[in-house]
């Protein structure tokens, strides 16, 4: 077996987890992962056929990352067409008092908005918000350095790499 992704070599696998993951709502539960994983690293052909589809599942990752990202341009894309056109039609609705045009019906209504100046801070009308971040590589690195952070541990991980 080759080193290069190949989706057909691991598509038995994938159609494995797929039926288990419908059957809970779309996802595993631990312990059908972990029964997956030692059933998978049971021989080297197993194991590479599980690296396999790790490694299309990242692609799926990015492509779908990518798609998301187009359709939210699209979205918006389409959102200022709808406004443009509303704006222009405007006017020429305000004339005519209003249009029929087969279904549709044209008109206006009048609405208030609120426009504020920039720096507009007056108390009585808002709320304040306090927004606390912690700054998680200051604190590593006051762990490291011996501090002690009160709420605050370092927690030393091993994570995976695949290559």
């Amino acid at each position: 077996m080759s080193d290069s992704l190949n989706i057909y070599e691991c598509e038995d696998l994938k159609r494995h987890i797929e039926a288990k993951a419908e059957l809970n709502e779309g996802e595993l539960t631990d312990e059908d992962m972990q029964a997956i994983v030692q059933a998978q690293t049971s021989s080297m052909e197993q194991l590479t056929k599980l690296i396999h589809y790790v490694k299309f599942l990242e692609g799926f990752e990015l492509v779908a990352k990518a798609e998301v990202e187009r359709i939210q341009a699209r979205r918006k894309t389409a959102a200022n067409r709808i406004e443009g056109i509303k704006r222009y039609l405007l006017p020429y609705v305000e004339q005519r008092g209003g249009v029929t045009v087969g279904t549709h019906r044209l008109s206006t209504r009048r609405s208030h908005a609120v426009l504020l100046a920039d720096g507009f801070n007056n108390p009585q009308y808002g709320d304040t918000v306090t927004l606390f971040k912690p700054d998680k590589k200051a604190i590593k690195e006051s762990i490291q350095n011996g501090i002690e952070v009160k709420g605050a541990v370092l927690e030393e991980r091993t994570n995976l790499q695949i290559r």
